[in-house]
């Protein structure tokens, strides 16, 4: 005899919200990658795929991931950090101005520390 209370649509989206360390979406149709978006967009894309899934019988999952796991899937290898003060010029400043824009208009305590920490290591705080 079958048992029926465990049926689901055959076709449907897979969702999970993301954590904190999340950035990424992957978007998978029927297991393919489909399209990489930022999690910022979760709402959006977890509503599209619901939708998607329903309209096409196919299964779409919206999965977040952290720029490392994104990295793993995708199957990149990071290169050997490069020494502080070996940094490009342009790219030094840009990430001083990432830093202090955290520390401008974000809440959370972890974002501010996190640039604090560097900002320190490039030698803006002493």
């Amino acid at each position: 005899m079958t048992d029926y209370r465990s049926w689901r649509a055959p076709f449907r989206a897979m969702c999970p919200e993301p954590g904190p360390h999340d950035l990424f979406l992957v978007i998978l149709i029927n297991g393919r990658r489909a399209a990489i978006q930022h999690a910022d967009d979760y709402d959006k894309w977890r509503s599209a795929a619901e939708e998607l899934a329903a309209q096409e019988n196919c299964n779409v999952k919206v999965l977040p991931m952290s720029g490392s796991e994104l990295m793993n899937f995708l199957g990149i290898e990071p290169a050997p950090p490069h020494p502080i003060a070996n940094l490009d010029p342009a790219f030094r400043d840009q990430a001083v101005k990432n830093c202090m824009d955290v520390l401008r208009e974000c809440a959370g305590a972890s974002d501010r520390g996190d640039a604090l920490d560097l900002l320190g290591h490039l030698g803006v705080l002493q």
